[in-house]
């Protein structure tokens, strides 16, 4: 299997071409395109109680299977927003992706829900995040450009800009301060990685650019 990310890092897209027999899984409305003698198989991933974890953490019930009939045939896919994409290659490790930041992986990488626990539901980020392991390829997508910081003891990251990490690492949710900060700074709540592992990082924040569109939709309406 080969595979080009182009367009990096505002509108990325991925292109992968497969040889005969193998196959790529991605999010359902990722496809932008695909050779004539692809097939492509809807389903839910892992049975009904997998797809349902999957709808309680904002991602798609159904995933689609894309099989190559012969050698060179090529499937071209995008994620939903706006900015980059990122391909991390998996040898049996497990990587945590935020809810809406997975967008494909080879047919050997299971992507399942996972539930995040409490802290994962007052970040305000959903109750669940899909863990994806296995040995083969995995891509997530990002609003923004993409960054990646190895933690090597304790890193924080606003909780709007993660898109995924390491399973190796371990994470607390926690406000930025005191309550005075809380309440004033505009950062909110964060996420304290601790251990020794990966934490990828997206540039810009889909809250932050509602806020800052909303007086203009106040405007409108008032005219």
């Amino acid at each position: 299997m080969m595979h080009e990310i182009k367009n990096k890092p505002d509108y990325a897209s991925l292109h992968v071409t497969l040889q005969q027999g193998e196959a790529v899984v991605a999010e359902s409305g990722a496809l932008m395109g695909m050779s004539g003698g692809v097939k492509m198989e809807t389903s839910m991933k892992g049975g009904l109680f997998a797809a349902a974890k999957r709808a309680l953490g904002g991602e798609s019930v159904f995933l689609n299977t894309y099989t190559a009939s012969a050698d060179g045939q090529r499937c071209d896919f995008a994620p939903p927003t706006p900015g980059d994409m990122l391909h991390i290659p998996m040898s049996g490790n497990t990587v945590m992706v935020q809810r809406g930041s997975y967008v494909a992986s080879s047919g050997t990488v299971t992507a399942d829900a996972k539930w995040g626990g409490a802290k994962s539901f007052f970040a305000g980020e959903g109750l669940f995040m899909l863990k994806c392991t296995g040995q083969g390829d995995l891509w997530i997508g990002s609003y923004g450009a993409i960054a990646e910081h190895r933690v090597e003891g304790t890193y924080i990251v606003d909780t709007t800009h993660v898109v995924g990490f390491d399973d190796s690492l371990t994470y607390t949710v926690r406000k930025v301060g005191g309550m005075k900060s809380f309440f004033l700074s505009a950062e909110g709540l964060v996420v304290e990685f601790s251990g020794h592992g990966r934490v990828w990082f997206q540039t810009r924040s889909a809250p932050s650019l509602a806020g800052f569109l909303n007086p203009f939709r106040i405007l409108v309406q008032k005219n």
